[in-house]
């Protein structure tokens, strides 16, 4: 059996576990076959319809951003992992808009953190900044962080009233 027969045996095989990306593919087929054998198989992956990097990403953009709870820049760097090209995880992310991204952060905060947003003095203000900062870390930005703090202090006052 030639080397390109058992090279999409393998490939079929990888995507029977999980979808792949065609750069991704090709770096997985890689470890065993030549890179130009890797590139054809991927190729014809793609013309067979099992390998969609446009489909890969959007799977990969809900995952982080409504699953993982990650932001937009998060999201963009675990994306760039798997070797997809910039324009395809632009394209994907474009759809989760600043209100989707604030509403994600409210949501963490209502569950996770809200005990720790209304403390008074200084522990009050390191707390908040410790909240602050593992946002940031999940890849938020400070703009929409600062827009879903500002919606939980507004729920908060009128369920003071």
């Amino acid at each position: 059996m030639e080397e390109l027969e058992i090279a999409k045996r393998r490939a079929m095989y990888l995507l029977g576990g999980r979808d792949y990306g065609r750069n991704e593919l090709v770096e997985k087929l890689k470890n065993n076959y030549s890179e130009k054998t890797a590139v054809t198989v991927a190729e014809l992956m793609c013309e067979y319809g099992y390998v969609d990097d446009d489909r890969y990403a959007e799977k990969l953009a809900k995952l982080y951003i409504t699953v993982r709870h990650y932001g937009k820049s998060k999201a963009a760097m675990m994306m760039r992992q798997k070797l997809l090209d910039p324009e395809t995880i632009e394209t994907a992310l474009a759809r989760y808009t600043s209100e989707d991204i604030v509403g994600e952060i409210t949501d963490i905060l209502r569950k996770k953190y809200y005990d720790r947003l209304f403390l008074s003095g200084i522990e009050g203000k390191k707390e908040m900044q410790k909240v602050i900062a593992a946002l940031a870390r999940r890849g938020y930005g400070y703009n929409d962080i600062k827009s879903a703090l500002y919606i939980i202090r507004e729920e908060a006052e009128n369920e003071e009233e």
